[in-house]
């Protein structure tokens, strides 16, 4: 309960902006209530709210980081490597601190050839000549927030080379000096790792993230059956990993009974060198303390209870780091072992034989007696026979059990975080996890002694790991769910608490029934998408250099525009970024969105199409528009996505009738006689007019100057209220032929910030604001949206954070 009301008032510090002189005050004033009272209920309410003030008042005098000055200028900057490099989307990226608090991401492309850099260990100094921009991520509602992410971790800037820039090191070291030994002491175990599995780089790459925490040569689809069935956990560095490097450590101390006090002792200085080893992540630190507090216990002979070491370990974290509350991993990893100590407190903490454990003993002896008489079995092997088969459905038993109620109970935090629930994971985390943890060990024996053979172990296992977790995807239903409403998931949190708390078994039952169905509530989400019936909107989802627009229909369905991307340039990257999966869905899940009505692909470039086949997975749309596409593999994986969601395929050109509800819509482009090219162009792009009440909205895909004069000089663009800017604002779009005649109000760009391409072009711009046009830029304000009901136009992400509202005229 502290460490619940402590993370309470971390939370309402930071939502209600509470200052720490105010903290302090209702400190004091509660923990006097609860040292006078006179009643027991008077003082637990007092060091109640006292424990809530105490962590309102480390929130309070840790505020948010936030940026020190910084010259952004392309220029000369001297550093010191306080992240080693690793090679990740074709980048080697690597970590550098200019000054206390002030850290850049570094991102540095390849030569000409191919190659890199010398590989960068902590604690090298080094100079570049770097272009820097503040680290900014897709603002959307419901996405992750990279910048906040980062803050915490001190970067607060990007950086790339600038034109002609080479790295150079400088002499001497920095840093702390007794971190270099232990980085080099991960390089070295690196390269070890890699040489074990010379022969296989999905193994070799799989376990150096495994053992050490090394991601950056994992691909997202060597994993994605670990996601889907709920098993990836088991690949991320945690408790579990910590347990099992100690595990010789505690072995020893069980076989040989010497070392009962230094040995726990000496385990836990072995955990904290491995969690520096693995990158000192949150997860693997937080493991550490508990094993340490574990230690210390042992040390003193006091076992530990699971639930008060847990919220000792919150505890101390959030003092340190208040803003760990709001990550993931933090919110997960307690609340599973919270789960573990509240639902099974006999696995933690042995209790004296009972009558129900007397008397399984007696039937598994009286079974023993009677297989020694049916098969003149020795009474040694019949007894050693039912206690071994005994003994394995235990395990099983309580793995299995164990299993059901760490993924019933994160079952609200991954609805909101992850959108996804697993039912194989059950299963799953039984027959697949068991080999993970197998793996880790061998790999461990490997690295350390490069034998061969165990090497080879640790490579079989997660080979059998994967082909469970693949073998468990195929039955897996992969439900994607939107965001629940809050009064459900504050309902789901209730029916757990009650769940784990209560003691009474009809009431617990019946807590468990009711949290079982608001999990199926949360599952089925029979909720109506976060929209205004009777209004068409339309908005310009934050995506970057790219494309996706958001069609809200009068009639409460929606339709996609374009889906984002990242362009490539002719260049294929191993595994591009998915827009589609990892930021405009999130968004949509978020508006409570569950199916599309309408896809439309303006024409087939990477920037407007490439998170298609995730968003046709994930939200079915009912029938997808596009321009008329050439059989390009690009096209034929959107095409084989669309088959398989049940989608219809239309592709539609001039003069095409095309309905959305009550919103009349006009196909102008392409022009009815154009034939599909090998390669897509910008003048491929579908223009779209879409009409409702007094409004009309123009949406104009990546059109150039040649179709914008042929579409006005065949008079096929009339005055529209709404324009959507083609071609993310670039200097041949949005010429004075589309200009002059659609005459529009506002205009929407779409565009990534800071892009190298310096879009939107300042001529386009200046010729906006000639024409009074309010030009609403994503670059500049996150998603913009534009609402009208007939009549009122509501433009919300107007310069300054700020919205206009005006009547037609």
């Amino acid at each position: 309960m502290p460490a619940l009301l402590f993370a309470g008032g971390v939370a309402l510090s930071r939502l209600a902006g509470l200052s720490a002189a105010e903290s302090l005050a209702c400190l004091a004033v509660a923990a006097a209530g609860a040292l006078l009272a006179r009643t027991r209920a008077v003082a637990r309410l007092g060091t109640w709210i006292a424990w809530c003030a105490a962590g309102s008042l480390a929130a309070a005098l840790q505020p948010p980081p936030s940026a020190p000055p910084m010259d952004l200028t392309p220029r000369r900057v001297e550093g010191c490597v306080v992240e080693s490099s690793v090679i990740r989307n074709d980048r080697m990226q690597f970590t550098l601190e200019l000054r206390p608090g002030a850290r850049l991401r570094v991102s540095w492309p390849p030569a000409k050839d191919g190659s890199f850099p010398e590989p960068l260990l902590y604690g090298e100094p080094v100079a570049a000549e770097l272009r820097l921009w503040p680290v900014r991520g897709f603002r959307n509602p419901g996405g992750f927030d990279v910048a906040a992410y980062q803050a915490r971790r001190g970067i607060f800037w990007s950086a790339a080379p600038a034109r002609g820039a080479k790295l150079e090191r400088l002499p001497g070291a920095c840093g702390a000096a007794w971190r270099r030994p232990i980085e080099q002491l991960r390089a070295a175990a690196l390269r070890r790792i890699d040489a074990v599995h010379e022969d296989d780089e999905t193994r070799a790459a799989l376990m150096r993230g495994l053992l050490l925490g090394d991601k950056s040569g994992i691909r997202k689809a060597w994993i994605e059956d670990f996601r889907r069935t709920g098993t990836y956990h088991a690949l991320v560095i945690s408790g579990s990993h910590v347990t099992l490097v100690c595990g010789l450590f505690l072995l020893w101390r069980r076989i040989s009974g010497y070392g009962w006090r230094w040995i726990p002792l000496a385990a836990s200085l072995l955990a904290w060198l491995y969690a520096l080893m693995a990158g000192a992540d949150p997860p693997v630190m937080r493991a550490a303390a508990g094993f340490t507090l574990f230690g210390a216990g042992a040390a003193i002979y006091r076992r530990l209870a699971l639930l008060n070491t847990v919220g000792v370990v919150a505890m101390m974290f959030l003092a340190l780091d208040p803003d760990q509350l709001f990550d993931s991993s933090f919110q997960l990893s307690f609340l599973a072992v919270a789960a573990l100590g509240a639902f099974f407190p006999g696995q933690v903490r042995r209790r004296g034989l009972d009558a129900a454990r007397l008397s399984a003993k007696l039937e598994r002896r009286l079974l023993a007696e009677t297989l020694q008489a049916l098969l003149l079995l020795p009474g040694r092997v019949a007894r050693g026979l039912v206690e071994g088969i005994a003994a394995a459905w235990r395990r099983v038993r309580s793995v299995f059990l164990a299993s059901a109620a760490v993924q019933l109970s994160l079952a609200l935090p991954m609805a909101l975080l992850f959108h996804r629930l697993s039912i194989t994971g059950l299963s799953a985390n039984v027959i697949a996890v068991p080999f993970v943890s197998l793996a880790i060990p061998a790999g461990f024996v490997a690295a350390i002694t490069g034998w061969e053979w165990a090497g080879r172990l640790a490579g079989a296992s997660l080979d059998i790991s994967r082909r469970l977790a693949a073998w468990h995807a195929q039955f897996e239903p992969d439900w994607r769910i939107p965001e629940p409403p809050l009064w459900l998931a504050c309902c789901v949190a209730l029916a757990l608490f009650l769940w784990a708390a209560v003691r009474a078994r009809p009431w617990r039952w019946l807590a468990a029934a009711v949290y079982f169905g608001l999990v199926c509530l949360v599952a089925w989400h029979p909720f109506p998408p976060r929209t205004t019936r009777g209004e068409l909107e339309l908005t310009a989802i934050d995506v970057g250099q790219g494309e996706s627009l958001l069609l809200g229909l009068p009639d409460g369905r929606f339709a996609l525009v374009d889906t984002g991307g990242l362009p490539q340039h002719g260049r294929r990257r191993a595994e591009p970024f998915d827009v589609g999966e990892e930021v405009v869905a999130p968004y949509l899940w978020h508006r409570g969105i569950r199916r599309l009505d309408v896809l439309v692909l303006t024409h087939l470039h990477e920037d407007h199409a490439a998170g298609a086949p995730s968003l046709i997975r994930n939200f079915r749309p009912r029938e997808l528009w596009t321009s008329p596409a050439a059989a390009t593999p690009f096209w034929r994986d959107i095409e084989a996505a669309a088959r398989n969601a049940g989608s219809r395929i239309r592709f539609l050109r001039q003069g095409d009738a095309c309905g959305l509800g009550p919103v009349e819509c006009r196909v102008l482009a392409p022009l009815a006689s154009q034939a599909p090219a090998a390669r897509p162009h910008n003048n491929d792009s579908l223009v779209l007019e879409l009409r409702y009440g007094r409004h009309a909205f123009l949406l104009t895909g990546d059109i150039e100057a040649r179709q914008e004069a042929e579409l006005a000089l065949a008079g096929l663009l009339a005055p529209v209220h709404v324009l959507k800017v083609p071609h993310h604002g670039s200097k041949r779009s949005a010429t004075p032929w589309l200009l002059d005649a659609a005459r529009p109000a506002v205009a929407v760009i779409s565009a990534g910030a800071d892009n190298l391409f310096g879009l939107p072009h300042p001529e386009t711009i200046s010729r906006l604001r000639e024409r009074r046009t309010l030009v609403l830029r994503t670059d500049e304000s996150g998603p913009v949206t534009v609402r009208s009901d007939g009549r009122y136009l509501r433009a919300d992400g107007a310069p300054r954070g700020g919205a206009a509202r005006f009547e037609d005229w």
